[in-house]
């Protein structure tokens, strides 16, 4: 059995805020995982700009850039015409291109909170291979407009660990 570990990687924001979202994401994970048996345990880890963390292929890494114009997305060829024309989106994930990310400048006042729900959010989408479709009858953090200020419900925890066995090969070492 093996352990599940989403990796936020700083590249922008207030690290405070990340560190403070990696903590939220400590304690939403261990009810992810509890749900599949495949897996014994559960970490989330705030990874630094310029280091590569040894990713599992079962492994999620979100970066958090400072605001749209600095996404990984846009500088690997994808992208983000959907959170360029919508302010309120506050990450994306290009499926195709296994990437993730979150815009720190678009969470309120730097919330952990919502950084926190919209690295879990994004997370689904990588491990159900999903695109917005992904929301379709889902409610609290996997809805289309997520509100990220509780905890991910039993049904987005039970969405996750559905899909947590999918291996994904992420790089991360943009």
């Amino acid at each position: 059995m093996a352990d599940f570990t989403l990796y936020l990687k700083y590249k922008g924001g207030s690290r405070d805020s990340l560190e403070k979202a990696v903590t939220l994401l400590k304690a939403y994970l261990p009810k992810v995982v509890e749900k599949n048996a495949n897996f014994s345990g559960s970490n989330a880890v705030l990874v630094d700009d310029g280091t590569t963390p040894t990713l599992a292929e079962t492994d999620v890494i979100v970066y958090v850039v400072r605001n749209i114009s600095k996404s990984v997305i846009s500088a690997k060829g994808g992208s983000v015409a959907l959170a360029e024309a919508n302010e309120n989106v506050l990450g994306l994930t290009d499926i195709s291109k296994k990437i993730s990310e979150v815009y720190f400048d678009r969470l309120y006042e730097g919330s952990p909170k919502e950084l926190s729900g919209a690295a879990f959010h994004e997370a689904a989408h990588i491990k159900s291979n999903m695109d917005n479709s992904m929301h379709t009858g889902q409610d609290g953090f996997l809805k289309a407009s997520p509100d990220y200020n509780g905890s991910p419900t039993d049904d987005n925890n039970k969405f996750l660990a559905k899909h947590l066995d999918r291996k994904v090969t992420m790089n991360g070492s943009y």
